[in-house]
């Protein structure tokens, strides 16, 4: 689980944490009316939390023009959270449900929910440093029979692993093999999102690619070099 950013509270002397967990930092869901899906977050702390979300939308998402935009005009909600702030007591669970309002996709769509928590008291009978840590969802909304398409092409001269489908994957445990018995590691990894590519940054020649490819589901690739 990703720490997303820390906010320091200018008071002195021993800190105090405001902790929080969620079960689950990715969420997959489709362009289908109804499409939903749960975020559970738990307070283990002894301490109240305080707790409110932030949705930004991601254009262009692993291009060069990436941007995250927050989502505050209520035309522009295509992504809806509820409930969108809430108070934990200590030890308590709360069920945030996301639902979609995209429909007839071409290409998924990418959203970051924020869960950030806010001050509350501090109960003590001294000053204190008290640290938010806020944490943050990723959100794929993609076409209801939507695909990833992963293939090898030379840019520039270099190879690349491109995506040409229109949702994303992550690829993991990469090798490039001159034959089913002589394969080498590459430090290829990450995700790949639609129209997105990867250098290798490896000097490769001929043989192919063996791969994991990581969505909803896991599949082992092959990829030729030609």
């Amino acid at each position: 689980m990703k720490r997303l950013a820390a906010v320091l509270l200018l008071l002195l002397a021993q800190p105090a944490l405001a902790a929080m967990s969620l079960d689950k930092i990715i969420v997959y869901l489709d362009d289908s009316p109804n499409a939903r899906g749960d975020i559970v977050v738990t307070n283990p702390d002894e301490e109240t939390l305080y707790l409110q979300t932030e949705i930004y939308r991601v254009d262009n998402p692993g291009l060069p023009d990436e941007k995250r935009q927050r989502v505050v005009d209520p035309k522009e909600f295509k992504l809806l959270i509820s409930p969108s702030k809430a108070v934990l007591s200590s030890g308590e669970q709360k069920r945030f449900r996301l639902m979609s309002l995209e429909r007839e996709l071409e290409k998924e769509k990418v959203y970051r929910v924020t869960f950030k928590p806010v001050v509350g008291d501090i109960k003590s009978d001294r000053t204190a440093l008290k640290i938010l840590v806020a944490y943050q969802a990723l959100i794929f909304v993609q076409p209801k029979d939507g695909s990833y398409k992963l293939e090898t092409e030379k840019q520039d001269g270099e190879w690349v692993l491109k995506n040409s489908g229109n949702i994303n994957v992550e690829v993991a445990e990469v090798q490039h093999c001159q034959s089913g018995a002589d394969c080498r590691p590459l430090a290829l990894k990450g995700r790949l999102y639609a129209g997105a590519a990867l250098p290798i940054e490896e000097k490769i020649a001929g043989g192919h690619l063996e791969l994991l490819a990581r969505g909803r589901e896991t599949q082992k690739l092959s990829l030729p070099l030609r």
